[in-house]
């Protein structure tokens, strides 16, 4: 790498960043770019699976945001070449969160044994 790769990675103020940290399946990731003079429009973006083969995933927009929604979970990295320096920008992608139908019928079932435990114990105590 020469040395005015090395400065200008070093001094400007080049980057991208990823909005929801961690993703989710199925979930909308915003990648925005930002270079020296403000947001990036028409930048390609790539992204390099678990695999490392780069794919790409479009161009940014006028406002240098492009929004991504990721199909596998697993760990993402999002690049970009701005002002001939390669960014990235790797993010973890969950898998969706299932929610759980039986912790909402046992916790009315786990107060009703509690309120159970305590009558007895309470008939037990006497006068």
């Amino acid at each position: 790498m020469t040395l005015n790769a090395i400065l200008s990675c070093a001094l400007a103020l080049q980057q991208l960043s990823i909005q929801p940290f961690p993703g989710a399946v199925g979930q909308a990731v915003t990648i925005r770019a930002q270079g020296t003079a403000g947001p990036l429009a028409g930048l390609p973006i790539q992204v390099e699976l678990e695999g490392g083969v780069p794919q790409p995933v479009g161009a940014t927009g006028a406002d240098g945001t492009l929004v991504f929604t990721p199909q596998q979970p697993g760990y993402h990295v999002f690049a970009a070449v701005i002002d001939g320096v390669r960014n990235v920008a790797p993010v973890a992608i969950v898998p969706p969160r299932r929610r759980s139908w039986l912790a909402l019928a046992t916790v009315p079932l786990g107060l009703a044994l509690l309120w159970s435990a305590f009558s007895r114990a309470r008939g037990r105590r006497g006068p």
